[in-house]
């Protein structure tokens, strides 16, 4: 398995850390087949999301940040996360996988429209389920009270 579909809670995705530029997200995948101009609360808060379909990834840029990348969002069932096929994981099994990795502050919810999401405040992560099967996983970088970004190195 490719160590570029690794997860890397609070740091990044295989080799791109948070923080990385919209520029050095290209470079690495090329053009997004899409993006999305996402309006926040303000106009500080706004961002982008651009989205690579055919590989089943989502890499977010908020304006805030000056546009670097603050998350990331798969479907992609290949990614790993601490080495284990998390796509291949129940709900029971990542939990354990991510409290035995020092996350713990859990959180879960059935959303509306279906899915029930699996969070660890801790790792800016949340896992999407549907009919019990692992569907989408994103994870971010942790802001301070002053939405300061504390980028890993």
């Amino acid at each position: 398995m490719k160590k570029e579909l690794e997860i890397n809670p609070l740091k990044g995705f295989g080799s791109i850390r948070f923080g990385a530029t919209r520029n050095e997200i290209q470079e690495k995948f090329g053009e997004p087949g899409e993006i999305e101009k996402l309006e926040g609360e303000s106009d500080e808060s706004d961002a982008e999301a651009w989205n690579y379909w055919e590989i089943g990834h989502t890499f977010f840029f908020e304006k805030d940040s000056d546009y670097r990348c603050t998350c990331v969002e798969t479907d992609n069932d290949e990614v790993k996360l601490f080495g284990k096929e998390v796509f291949l994981m129940s709900e029971d099994q990542i939990i354990k996988l991510m409290n035995d990795n020092g996350f713990t502050e859990l959180d879960t919810e059935n959303e509306e429209w279906g899915e029930r999401r699996v969070s660890f405040n801790d790792a800016v992560m949340d896992f999407y389920f549907e009919d019990e099967n692992l569907v989408s996983v994103s994870w971010g970088v942790i802001a301070d009270e002053n939405d300061i970004y504390n980028w890993p190195e």
